[in-house]
């Protein structure tokens, strides 16, 4: 018997022979072909493999199909040195397929694929975040945002209460609840007609009103929020702090800021673990609506750390978060999350290094220079030039420990000398040698000499630039710093043309989740008064989206799966209403972003199907406290520049003549034993709450045994604190949660 299947070749597409699917045919096709007992069984073993490779050939057809074909706009893959556009871009399996020629993409077309015409529209990678506080979204995601324009409503008083009723009306909030808003900024108020407490008490006379300063130090309150968090008339204004006072009384009026705020700050309305979870998608759907796929927590400590892996294991997250634990905090995150977990994705959430600070903010005249402020420091200091967080024998410790855990590393340093601090770190933990590679990024970086860019590119070392400052603050830094310094802000262009790959960043909530007023301010550095800082620091359009997309993937060492559109890379993709590379290079912060995706899903807008996952049982009844990062903080607190004497120590009164006492001032450390004078170093970290301690050293002098004693406990009770509470002329140390030292000022 004759079997004449076609009479012309039929093409099939060739299976795989090492798929699962072939290697099963094959083992299939064996075993017919060993049942053979003559010649006439061959023809039916012939038909046999014909049915079967055909029908693998259609099976293999389909699975190559994809989900998604994007064509018909500008679709600019950011990858390679110069713009690079492709006619279309195949999403399948929440990955790129190809990108590149229609009638290559097309090739991909099954009956079920979804063709999206852009329709002019320009497609790109996701954007990836450089650097901000992620955390904090989870609590202004349920808040009114006030900032000025461009970023916001808040042009003046009027617009900031219209724009609150309006959310409140929105969301139905109840008489006697507390209504918040951020981003409300004094310095641009017209007329210097200021928001006060009267406004906000004849607009909400039923509910507590808080509306936080854009510079997150600080808010104005209506008379019901001052009494939820117990300040009056009569509430004295702390050292370095402001409580603005109605005229010719002593109410509250106006802003309450740095010290006297920290009272506020520090009270937090407790977390159910669902209510996480439901902050945890507001959240990060405020980053999805700025067009950003990859968000960082730029300097977690345990309690939010904690709140992201349970949102994690809920199933909470709709884009990525990395998170970077505080040096202060590594301890008690590694008791959570081994070292060996580190860098690792799990649930789009992983940790991704350290991060240290080592100075405060330009603007806030408390980042550490080499030359001094020319208007003075925050409290009136002549010839102030700032100062470093950590004194530099604990910042070299600190540098050195991140190294010995090979991971990498972000620092926080903003003035020239913090910089010159880092570099001297950096290489003393190095030692020389410079053979293993560490991912090193240092955070703001804005004041930067141009003599230092040579180390950065010698040490390959990254600097995340922060160019909105040449537009919320350029006035500020011209005032503070003088205009050589203040116009050579975050030199991108000197940094590029050394050769290295900066990302550039929002610092959110500091400033606006706004990627395209951030692009905006690296190509025209224009200031909010329309002066140019720095023309000659200007980056291209293509060079600012490159920040922010594949350097940004850099500094993340995920540029083999984000960052440009490439096939096998992530489908994380934002789609703009226009591309930044063909418009008015001043008209890019008017680009809107018309949808995020994420591994190939929309998460802008928000999608109707998109559930809000449940905590889990075990989580029941639970509830937690945190309080937000806020950028800077740091340098505020209310321990130092007092002497403290010792009044009980480890549970124990002491009722000596001469009882140990001590002092913080500047970084140093100095303690009176009872005999011995003690010294070293020391940084308070008021934002959580965490004292470190350099090593310390002693005089060595003999003195009366039960003095002797005491002194040696101290001396060891000293080298187990890492964390302080102080109150009023009150202060605690802390070993973990246990306190294990008393003291008390009359200062």
């Amino acid at each position: 018997m004759q079997y004449s299947l076609a009479k012309k070749p039929i093409k099939l597409a060739t299976p795989d022979i090492n798929s699962p699917s072939s290697r099963s045919s094959n083992r299939f096709l064996n075993s017919l072909r060993a049942l053979a007992v003559g010649p006439s069984f061959m023809p039916f073993v012939r038909f046999c493999s014909f049915c079967l490779y055909a029908t693998l050939g259609a099976l293999t057809t389909f699975a190559q199909t994809a989900d998604t074909i994007y064509h018909n706009g500008s679709i600019l893959t950011m990858a390679g040195e110069t713009p690079t556009y492709v006619e279309a871009l195949a999403v399948r399996d929440g990955k790129i397929a190809i990108a590149g020629a229609k009638a290559d993409v097309f090739k991909l077309k099954g009956d079920s694929t979804r063709v999206v015409d852009l329709e002019g529209k320009a497609l790109l990678p996701g954007f990836i975040d450089g650097h901000s506080h992620y955390i904090n979204s989870l609590l202004v995601a349920n808040q009114c945002k006030l900032y000025a324009p461009p970023s916001g409503p808040g042009r003046d008083v009027p617009s900031i209460i219209a724009e609150l009723k309006k959310y409140a009306a929105d969301r139905k909030i109840p008489e006697g609840e507390l209504i918040m808003g951020y981003g409300y900024d004094d310095t641009v108020m017209p007329d210097g007609r200021l928001l006060n407490r009267d406004d906000l008490d004849e607009a909400f006379p039923n509910h507590p009103v808080r509306i936080d300063h854009v510079s997150m130090h600080g808010a104005v309150m209506n008379s019901l929020a001052l009494k939820k968090y117990g300040i009056s008339a009569e509430t004295k204004t702390p050292a370095g702090g402001i409580i603005v006072r109605k005229p010719g009384t002593e109410e509250p009026w106006g802003l309450i800021m740095e010290t006297a705020f920290l009272p506020v700050f520090q009270q937090s309305e407790p977390m159910s673990a669902q209510q996480e979870i439901e902050w945890t998608r507001a959240g990060q759907l405020l980053f999805a609506e700025a067009g950003i796929t990859t968000a960082q927590e730029g300097s977690t400590m345990i309690g939010p750390f904690e709140t992201i892996q349970r949102a994690t294991e809920a199933g909470a997250n709709i884009i990525d978060v990395v998170a970077y634990p505080f040096i202060t905090e590594v301890d008690k995150v590694l008791e959570v999350a081994p070292l060996s977990e580190w860098g690792k994705y799990r649930n789009g959430f992983k940790i991704g290094g350290v991060k240290i600070t080592l100075d405060g903010s330009p603007q806030g005249r408390t980042a550490a220079f080499t030359s001094p402020y020319l208007t003075g420091g925050p409290g009136g200091e002549e010839d102030w030039r700032g100062e470093l967080l950590f004194p530099q024998d604990l910042a070299n410790k600190m540098v050195q420990k991140v190294y010995d855990m090979q991971v990498p590393l972000l620092i926080h340093c903003n003035g020239d000398a913090a910089i010159d601090a880092f570099l001297s770190a950096y290489e003393l933990a190095r030692a020389g040698d410079f053979s293993r590679p560490w991912n090193v990024t240092t955070i703001h970086t804005q004041f930067i000499r141009k003599d230092q860019i040579p180390n950065f590119v010698k040490y390959n070392i990254r600097p995340s630039f922060y160019t909105l400052h040449t537009f919320y603050f350029a006035e500020a830094h011209l005032a503070n710093r003088g205009p050589v310094q203040a116009t050579y802000i975050s030199p991108m262009r000197d940094s590029i043309d050394a050769g290295l790959q900066p990302s550039n960043h929002t610092d959110f909530v500091v400033a606006p989740l706004d990627q395209m007023m951030m692009l905006w301010s690296a190509v025209n550095r224009v200031s909010r008064g329309g002066a140019v800082i720095g023309a000659d620091q200007r980056v291209s359009p293509y060079e600012g989206l490159k920040s922010m997309t594949a350097w940004a993937a850099a500094q993340y060492d995920e540029l083999d799966s984000k960052g440009t559109l490439e096939a096998g890379k992530r489908a994380d993709l934002v789609i703009l209403d226009k591309d930044p590379l063909q418009v008015d290079p001043l008209a890019i912060k008017d680009i809107k972003i018309v949808e995020t995706i994420k591994d190939g899903t929309t998460i802008f807008p928000a999608p109707a199907e998109l559930k809000t996952p449940k905590a889990a049982d075990k989580y029941d009844g639970m509830f937690y406290r945190w309080r937000a990062h806020v950028c800077d903080r740091a340098e505020i607190n209310q321990a130092a520049g007092k002497l403290w004497t010792l009044v009980k120590l480890n549970d124990r009164e002491i009722k000596k003549e001469n009882p140990p006492t001590l002092k913080f001032e500047k970084g140093q450390l100095s303690i009176f034993g009872g005999v011995n004078r003690l010294g070293g170093s020391y940084a308070l970290i008021e934002s959580n709450g965490s004292v470190v301690l350099g090593e310390l050293f002693s005089t060595r002098m003999a003195g009366p045994p039960e003095l002797m004693e005491l002194e040696r406990e101290f001396s060891q009770t000293m080298a187990s604190v890492n964390g302080f509470h102080v109150e009023g002329n009150q202060l605690q140390l802390l070993s973990g949660s246990t306190v294990v030292a008393d003291f008390r000022t009359s200062d």
